[in-house]
């Protein structure tokens, strides 16, 4: 069903002085030129689909009390038949019908009044691979973006080859183009007509779902339509990737009552051979962390001891959480990175805070950092230390 906005308006009366004819054949009304609205301070110009009231003063026969503008910009009308009045204000529109009147001697001094009694709202319809299918209304200025994004287009939707049907016409869009950033021209991201029909069609048939439970960003998603090729990493994505609590070395998959383990840290650090291709049915599982995730800094600091480590933070934003002395060396400061096992190595990295690369290398899991102290006359060994024991108590003990 149609929907409509109804407008309240003011009963224009006008009449024209009579006009001397020569002949008694029917006169086409002067036409306004298509697609120009004509301005008017009285009135909203008419537009195709309005429905009109003419009322001819005293003269019901004449009268139309409901018509509709057709596709060309006419209505028809008792007796005189088509008048185009679109584009027109009603005042205008009115003096036309006066004028038909007039010159087929129906009447000698008609008196006419037009008025938009309804107006079909102007819409656009969103169908296929989107949440929210259905009718738009069209605004000023509307994109195929505004309209596609408020429908959400579904994970599997086919953005390459988005349809706008307009008439007898097809625009096909690559839109999946503009979403990325590469393109946000008029090619891409259309401006939409009234009537438009925008399809988005499904990509690749599904294969089944997969649920994923634990410590993911978007727990709004617990289930996933899979297609052919999917693996866990991909999934994962989808879903924002693994929060901080989130034990990356103990991924799993649950599948048919089988644990198969998920190598996640290799996969991402390029192990891609190692990702495990998704079936119907599988559960992903992401297990929280059993103690937080931390980094240690000892030395030259105000604040010695355990950091949590929370998101992405650099050696150089870890040496000042801790607070460095007045006169500690920046250009020797001591990195200890766990290995595999968990045990520290037998010798430390030496960081430059100096040096822009290596202040911003990123803190991992378990890193012990040693700022030398300025107020210490003797030395320390940092990497002595390391290779004799290799005991984070013993370095404690040590530095203190």
């Amino acid at each position: 069903m149609r929907s409509f906005y109804f407008i309240t308006g003011l009963a224009l009366v006008s009449s024209l002085p009579a006009l001397a004819q020569t002949s008694t054949a029917p006169q086409t009304p002067p036409q306004a030129p298509i697609g120009q609205l004509v301005q008017d301070p009285i009135t909203e110009p008419i537009q195709k689909n309005d429905h009109l009231r003419v009322i001819v003063a005293g003269e019901v026969k004449y009268s139309a009390e409901l018509v509709t503008v057709s596709e060309d910009g006419t209505i028809e009308l008792p007796f005189i038949g088509q008048v185009l009045v679109a584009n027109n204000p009603t005042g205008r529109a009115a003096r036309f019908i006066e004028s038909r009147l007039k010159s087929a001697k129906y009447l000698k001094n008609p008196s006419v009044t037009v008025l938009i009694v309804a107006r079909k709202a102007r819409e656009v319809i969103v169908n296929g691979a989107v949440a929210g299918q259905g009718r738009r209304v069209l605004r000023e200025g509307t994109r195929l973006s505004d309209v596609l994004e408020e429908a959400n287009p579904a994970p599997l939707a086919d953005l390459e080859h988005v349809e706008v049907l307009r008439g007898k016409a097809t625009l096909k869009i690559d839109y999946k183009k503009y979403r990325n950033g590469q393109d946000s021209s008029q090619t891409t991201n259309p401006m939409l007509e009234d009537g438009d029909r925008v399809y988005v069609r499904l990509g690749q048939p599904t294969e089944g779902s997969v649920k994923i439970v634990g410590e993911v960003k978007d727990l709004t998603k617990p289930l996933l339509p899979i297609t052919e090729g999917n693996t866990v990493s991909y999934l994962l994505s989808m879903v924002g990737g693994i929060t901080e609590l989130g034990d990356r070395k103990n991924v799993f998959l649950l599948r048919k009552g089988q644990r198969i383990p998920v190598p996640y840290e290799e996969i991402v650090a390029g192990a891609s051979e190692k990702d495990i291709k998704l079936q119907d049915k599988d559960e992903i599982y992401v297990p929280r962390l059993e103690k937080p995730r931390q980094y240690t800094v000892y030395g030259g600091v105000r604040t010695p001891g355990p950091f949590p480590l929370q998101g992405k933070i650099t050696v150089l934003q870890a040496v000042a959480n801790a607070g460095p002395l007045e006169g500690a060396k920046r250009k020797d400061i001591q990195l200890a990175r766990r290995l595999p096992d968990g045990s520290l190595p037998e010798k430390a990295t030496k960081i430059n805070l100096e040096n822009g690369k290596q202040a911003a290398l990123e803190i991992q899991d378990g890193d012990v950092l040693y700022i030398p102290d300025p107020s210490r006359k003797s030395g320390f060994d940092f990497n002595q230390a390391l290779s004799t024991v290799g005991s984070l108590i013993w370095i404690r003990s040590l530095i203190r």
